[in-house]
């Protein structure tokens, strides 16, 4: 048997705020049988962009042992917070606040990416989590304002 959580495992839990309020048994490799398994929250570092990022990440773990079992879902959830935590730290822009920028000017992702002079799936990329680097983040708030897109549309009709 596997100690990897499936995402009907993991649908298994329901929460209330960050309260479990519903369980469920997998097979714990240590204790080795079927266990009732628990969610926990613990600090844990990330490397991002060479940089320790300390979250707080939510773990399926063994109820009586504390073994910790795998949960992409989880794992997932944990580094998107270490990565919008770097991106605090360096004022750097959300996914969704790019996607916001593009979709006020109703531009497809290609598209904004084409007139900024980026490759085609930069876009993409940053919107899906991809960390941008500071000079595409500067570029894009400053198009947050319109009239900042008017010049910027003006100056490189002129190159």
């Amino acid at each position: 048997m596997s100690n990897q959580a499936s995402t009907s495992d993991i649908a298994a839990y329901l929460f209330v705020g960050n309260k479990e309020v519903a369980s469920m048994r997998k097979y714990c490799d240590e204790c080795k049988k079927e266990v009732e398994t628990k969610i926990i929250t613990k600090r844990d570092a990330y490397n991002v962009c060479g940089e320790t990022i300390e979250v707080d990440a939510q773990v399926l773990v063994c109820a009586e042992c504390g073994e910790e079992f795998y949960s992409e879902e989880l794992d997932s959830a944990t580094l998107v917070r270490a990565y919008n935590e770097y991106r605090r730290r360096h004022k750097l822009l959300l996914p969704e606040e790019i996607k916001k920028i593009r979709e006020q000017y109703g531009l497809s992702q290609r598209s904004f990416a084409k007139l900024l002079n980026w490759g085609d799936k930069t876009i993409c990329r940053y919107e899906n989590g991809s960390i941008q680097d500071k000079a595409h983040n500067s570029l894009l708030l400053f198009l947050r304002k319109p009239e900042n897109m008017k010049t910027y549309l003006t100056e490189e009709s002129v190159r």
